[in-house]
C-alpha cells in the first residue's frame, strides 16, 4: 500500500486495518510486514514504524511474500533470481517421488508453467533461469 507523508492518513490505514479484523476475525501480522518511506527523513518515519510496529525495509527488498518478487530499482543480479528459480525446481522435486502417471503435464502446465509466465510478465529472467527452470521441468516430464 501507499500513503501520503501524513500520520494522520496512517493512524486511519491503522484503523481501518483494526476494523478489517474486528468484522472478518483475520489479524493482521504486522511482524512479517515491512516498511518503506521514500522522501522523509528517519526521525519523521520512525513515527510510520512505530504506528505499524513494522521492520525498516529497503531496496531491493520482496513483495508478494508468495512468490518471493523482488522490487528493485535497477537490473537484477543472479542471486535477486536464483532464490525465484529455487521455489520453483522445489515445487519440481517435491513432485518426483510421486506415481504421476498422467498427471504430470498437468502439474506441469497448472502449476509451474502458470508460475513462471506470470513472474516472467512481473521482470525479466535471464537466460540462464530460464534454462535452468526448463531443464528441471523437462527432466520431471
Amino acid at each position: 500500500m501507499f500513503l501520503e507523508n501524513k500520520l494522520t492518513k496512517a493512524r486511519h490505514l491503522k484503523w481501518l486495518l483494526a476494523c478489517f479484523e474486528n468484522l472478518s476475525g483475520i489479524r493482521t501480522n504486522y511482524d512479517k510486514c515491512d516498511l518503506m518511506t521514500i522522501g522523509i527523513s528517519d526521525s519523521e518515519g520512525n513515527d510510520f514504524f512505530s504506528l505499524f510496529c513494522s521492520k525498516r525495509a529497503k531496496l531491493p527488498f520482496n513483495f508478494l511474500s508468495i512468490l518471493g518478487v523482488p522490487l528493485h530499482f535497477s537490473k537484477l543480479r543472479r542471486q535477486d533470481i536464483q532464490s525465484i528459480v529455487d521455489k520453483i525446481i522445489k515445487r519440481v522435486g517435491g513432485w518426483r517421488g510421486r506415481l504421476l502417471l498422467w498427471g504430470k503435464l498437468t502439474l506441469l502446465r497448472s502449476c509451474l508453467a502458470s508460475i513462471t509466465i506470470y513472474l516472467m510478465s512481473i521482470i525479466k529472467f535471464t537466460k540462464w533461469a530460464v534454462e535452468a527452470i526448463d531443464s528441471h521441468m523437462g527432466h520431471f516430464f
